[in-house]
């Protein structure tokens, strides 16, 4: 399966939310529940404005933290596509599925680290001419490490408030599962650099043009966040109503025999 039935199984990973649409909780009850992983998703999203306000954090750095959280989102995601056990009819598909996903995400998890230390870094681009002065400093220092762990301990936080803890894998397809990594990694983390070689080269590393950076990261891990978890409950009451995948599958259309006159046999 190659990288482009990946995302069209992401796409297609919740087919029966219309038919659970009216049987869902309310939207408050359900964001209420997820109030503790919304929470610090924002706050760890925040976190590198410290970084951009205090020791003067380069675009490398920032950019850099978001990609490192893009690879820990990946890492449970994986783990999680595993132990979903949702729409179990199709488990070798769903085998398949995981493993190309995995492949997908961390090629293009890595090729992103890859290109952000070259761009960035001064290797490829240099605004005016002149390299960034210490766009690697922030690595030496204990705060930037703790702020990539605090990522990796927040996707773990997510993982088990959200998946363990409210007992998804029970209902949720693995296409469900790898369909939210694949959303953030394509819509939120190319974002994320497209705006960031913005802010290095036409703004030349404006620090307000990162707190931009920062601030719209929170708000759009924020809205991402609060999209899927009302996915999940959708696709929690189709379950409870016993909808399964195969129910709300679209059936072929049967062939209809042609208009006109029957011909006559000849005799």
């Amino acid at each position: 399966m190659p990288g482009s039935q990946v995302a069209t199984a992401a796409r297609d990973d919740q087919p029966q939310e219309g038919a659970a649409a009216a049987l869902a909780p309310p939207r408050w009850r359900t964001l209420t529940r997820a109030a503790p992983s919304l929470v610090l998703i924002v706050a760890v999203c925040l976190a590198p404005l410290w970084g951009v306000l205090q020791p003067d954090w380069s675009v490398l750095a920032v950019v850099f933290a978001y990609v490192a959280d893009g690879a820990a989102d990946g890492l449970l995601a994986w783990r999680r596509a595993r132990l979903a056990q949702g729409d179990a009819g199709q488990v070798g598909g769903d085998r398949v599925l995981v493993r190309e996903f995995v492949r997908t995400y961390f090629t293009v998890v890595i090729a992103m680290a890859l290109v952000v230390y070259m761009v960035f870094s001064g290797r490829l681009f240099r605004p005016g001419g002149v390299a960034p002065d210490h766009p690697r400093a922030a690595f030496a220092s204990w705060q930037f490490w703790a702020v990539v762990a605090a990522f990796f301990a927040v996707r773990a936080f997510v993982y088990w408030w959200d998946f363990v803890r409210g007992d998804e894998a029970v209902f949720l397809p693995p296409a469900a599962v790898v369909g939210e990594p694949l959303r953030r990694l394509f819509v939120l983390q190319f974002g994320v650099v497209i705006l960031g070689f913005v802010i290095y080269w036409p703004l030349d590393s404006s620090r307000a043009g990162l707190v931009a950076l920062v601030l719209l990261t929170a708000l759009a891990n924020l809205v991402l966040a609060v999209l899927e978890r009302l996915r999940a409950a959708r696709i929690r009451a189709a379950v409870a109503a016993g909808i399964t995948m195969e129910d709300t599958r679209p059936k072929p259309a049967k062939s209809q025999p042609r208009a006109g006159r029957k011909r006559s046999r000849r005799r």
